[in-house]
């Protein structure tokens, strides 16, 4: 377990506090950036949490690191810093998981394989120090699925209350588990009506305070749940507005993602759920659910990603033998896949030199910032500041740093050229546009310039929560 966890470890923490990439631009406005609202009172509010579609579980965690960190400085990135590297202690959860499950199923080498495994599989380590939905769900759901296990062998009523209360914690990170959870519930509990009572029970704990907390913060309980369900499916704006992909999107994106490695891993996971069929069903359940969704995104099935692994480390042992080199063979074919991949390397570098072009520029704290150019391969990252305001660009002359693309002819007069940025390396794509900003002294007015948006979807105004919006933001 001790080196398994240290294997794992140790890429995460580089990968956060080196790297400093970002996985999605959810992670960053929907996540990081509200719980800077928290603890520096002032940022941006994207559309989610202007009609309250999202709980604010999530920021409410993350800003605990956060406030704890500004006890020591009033800059906001050694608080960043500081989620990071709790998000990747969270996700040693994962590797914990297969250590235990691979010394159920296999022994010792099914404990040393399934845990090695999870420990540097490409796609684990890369999420682990992004605080997405998706990612703190499997961190639940994968110790579930173990206590359930353990459930079966011994009985003991403490493990069916811990799965319970795990299971209802994923569905309250995200609903859209629920088919998967409740075919991890009906294992747990089996054809026992006590079992059914204390499970339930449990996972109603975490809903309930999630419908509390909406309550509190939108002024309608489970506000977040019945939103997200009603404007993205009944109204349509995820498929409509954003984008609409192919069933078949989650099986070519993960062969282009883990390339010959994917073939070996579904064989292998396979393999493994002949031992532990309730894994295999419930990452089945997660991907074909989520292949039934419109709209997709590769993030969406991490938590059958974060089973799936697991559970091939369980098969892997199931055809090693000892002193067979083929063993090792099918190590080498299965990593080589994923590591070879353009989409690691994408992953690996995702946001970083908008990281650290933004840093730079809140070096200079500025009061107010101009955005004048943006896009997905170049997103503004706002957690870094402090209490800058951001507008775009009709806000260029009141503010006293402006964001746009390198040669611009229309920067007003005082501006001095600071630094330029390329967006990050994009697989099968050449790099995009270079980006500069430029600086001048704190201006004394007031902007009365439209404030800085991104996507707000038409269809989603009539349910904006006026009185709970601050003017300020």
């Amino acid at each position: 377990m001790v080196w398994c966890l240290a294997a794992g470890l140790a890429p995460r923490l580089l990968n956060a506090l080196v790297l400093r990439n970002f996985y999605a631009p959810d992670e960053i406005f929907q996540y990081l950036e509200q719980a800077h609202r928290l603890v520096f009172h002032g940022g941006f509010v994207p559309w989610e949490f202007q009609v309250g579609l999202r709980s604010w579980l999530i920021p409410l965690a993350l800003a605990a690191p956060m406030a704890v960190m500004r006890w020591f400085t009033a800059a906001p990135l050694p608080g960043l810093l500081a989620v990071r590297v709790a998000c990747c202690l969270a996700s040693l959860s994962v590797v914990w998981c297969a250590v235990r499950l691979g010394a159920i199923y296999q022994g010792v080498r099914g404990a040393w394989l399934a845990g090695m495994l999870a420990a540097v599989w490409p796609d684990l380590w890369l999420m682990a120090p992004h605080p997405m939905e998706e990612a703190f769900a499997a961190y639940a759901l994968l110790p579930a699925i173990y206590l359930a296990v353990l459930h079966r062998r011994d009985g003991r009523r403490r493990h069916v209350l811990a799965a319970g209360f795990l299971l209802g914690l994923s569905f309250a990170l995200r609903e859209q588990l629920a088919p998967a959870i409740a075919i991890a519930g009906i294992y747990l509990c089996s054809r026992q009506l006590r079992n059914w009572w204390l499970a339930v029970g449990m996972a109603a704990l975490p809903v309930l305070a999630v419908g509390l907390l909406d309550w509190w913060s939108w002024g309608e309980a489970f506000r977040s749940f019945w939103m997200n369900f009603y404007l993205n499916l009944v109204v349509g704006i995820a498929s409509g507005y954003f984008d609409s992909s192919s069933p078949l999107y989650f099986p070519l994106n993960l062969l282009l993602a883990w390339l010959w490695g994917a073939v070996v891993l579904v064989w292998l996971a396979w393999r493994g759920a002949k031992q532990f069929p309730v894994a295999g069903w419930v990452v089945l359940a997660i991907l074909v659910e989520h292949s039934l969704i419109t709209h997709k995104e590769l993030r969406y099935i991490f938590p059958a990603v974060a089973l799936a692994v697991p559970l091939a480390g369980i098969g892997l042992a199931g055809v090693w033998r000892d002193g067979d080199v083929r063993g090792f063979a099918v190590v080498a074919l299965l990593l080589a896949g994923p590591y070879a991949s353009p989409v690691f390397y994408q992953t690996l570098r995702w946001q970083g030199s908008a990281f650290g072009f933004y840093c730079a520029l809140a070096a200079h704290d500025p009061h107010e910032v101009a955005i004048e150019i943006w896009d997905r391969g170049f997103l503004p990252i706002m957690p870094v500041f402090g209490s800058t305001r951001f507008t775009d660009a009709t806000g260029a002359q009141f503010a006293d740093a402006i964001v746009a693309p390198a040669g611009e002819r229309n920067i007003p007069a005082g501006f001095r050229l600071g630094d330029c940025a390329r967006q990050s390396w994009i697989a099968f794509r050449p790099r995009g546009p270079e980006v500069c900003f430029w600086t001048r002294a704190p201006v004394a007015d007031e902007s009365h310039a439209r404030p800085f948006s991104l996507v707000y979807p038409p269809a989603a105004r009539d349910f904006v929560i006026r009185d709970r919006l601050d003017p300020g933001f």
